[in-house]
């Protein structure tokens, strides 16, 4: 049984984001939190007070990058949705509800526990924060394969990309067909202008053969 769904709708009706730039920005959803567990990992018995500072900023960022792949991943895959399989919807739909417990739960939590280990400035706290970090990088990470499954099992966006290729040869081939039809007709449309302009000259002569010329009347005086 999966997690039950619950809708963003504040971010939902958003609908400014282009098309497929999800698979561009969640690189750095995925790379942006294992940079900053790198970085607390290193500082966590230098405690230096400034790097805290520096990795409390990118919390901040790394939330904005989340919330641009989750409106993102909104528009593909409302996009794509009606051109997938049943186990497509399905898959679809596990993906934006794993997406939505990240934002809503794994990032709330990570940064409340952040928060208390900057409040606190005890290595528990900040060791307990750098495991629950280390959770919602697994969560991510998991949600990045499962985004590349969607590609490579369901195709997902690729069917849209292969139905507008489709459609884009079918016209190409009734384009050639038509300018194929149009070129014949140009050529029977040629020839049978010649017909007219080499016989034209002998028709004409025999309607001026056949019609007598008229007499001018006299002009009493």
């Amino acid at each position: 049984m999966g997690l039950p769904e619950i809708n963003l709708t504040f971010l939902e009706n958003i609908t400014s984001m282009p098309f497929h730039i999800h698979p561009a920005i969640v690189h750095f959803a995925v790379s942006l939190p294992i940079i900053i567990l790198l970085i607390e990992i290193f500082n966590l018995f230098p405690k230096r007070r400034i790097v805290d500072i520096v990795t409390f900023g990118l919390f901040w960022i790394f939330l904005f990058i989340l919330i641009g792949v989750y409106i993102s991943g909104l528009t593909d895959g409302k996009e794509a949705f009606e051109l997938l399989d049943s186990k497509g919807q399905e898959a679809l739909k596990s993906h934006k509800i794993l997406g939505t417990y990240i934002i809503l739960f794994g990032f709330t939590i990570v940064a409340l526990f952040k928060i208390l280990s900057l409040i606190t400035n005890k290595v528990y706290y900040k060791i307990l924060y750098i495991a629950i970090l280390a959770l919602l990088i697994a969560a991510t990470l998991k949600q990045g394969k499962d985004g590349g499954e969607l590609v490579n099992t369901y195709g997902v966006n690729v069917q849209k990309a292969k139905i507008l290729e489709d459609k884009l040869f079918d016209l190409q081939m009734k384009y050639d067909d038509l300018n194929s039809s149009y070129n014949a007709l140009k050529v029977k449309e040629n020839n049978a202008t010649v017909d007219i302009n080499t016989t034209a000259p002998k028709s004409l002569k025999d309607i001026n053969a056949t019609v007598a010329p008229m007499p001018l009347a006299k002009k009493d005086i």
